[in-house]
């Protein structure tokens, strides 16, 4: 049996993953909390809203089609696990994908506070190159 909190986080990912799919900026915008952390390993690391607001919008310009479903959630206590399935299709060729992804959501109050996410990057074509160019495009200031 789920505890209240697991349920409503279970909920919440559902709801993460409809806007993921519809509106990821209202996503951004009503699921994570501000300071929340985004790892993507290797690509990016934030807790800045705004970053991640760019990040999506580049990624969009690049995968427009990009859509996600959840194969399953396992909730505890706070965090929730979500194995999900990416799909979309080549931008050069149109060709569909097809890839895996898994991200560990943990909540508070009802909000995204940390959004660890891992994704086959191999499977998900021009996904490493929209990642670089976005980086290139927008380097991160470099502190002494």
């Amino acid at each position: 049996m789920s505890t209240p909190t697991e349920s409503r986080n279970l909920a919440l990912t559902d709801l993460w993953i409809e806007l993921y799919n519809t509106d990821v900026h209202r996503l951004i915008n009503e699921l994570y909390e501000d300071g929340a952390t985004l790892l993507l390993p290797g690509f990016l690391e934030t807790t800045d809203k705004a970053e991640l607001h760019r990040a999506e919008s580049y990624i969009l310009t690049k995968a427009p089609d990009r859509r996600a479903r959840i194969l399953r959630s396992i909730a505890k206590d706070d965090t929730v696990t979500v194995e999900c399935v990416l799909s979309g299709s080549d931008p050069e060729d149109g060709r569909p994908w097809e890839t895996y992804w898994c991200a560990v959501l943990r909540f508070r109050d009802g909000r995204v506070i940390s959004d660890h996410s891992y994704v086959d990057t191999v499977k998900w074509p021009g996904l490493s190159e929209i990642l670089r160019q976005r980086e290139a495009e927008s380097p991160r200031p470099v502190t002494p």
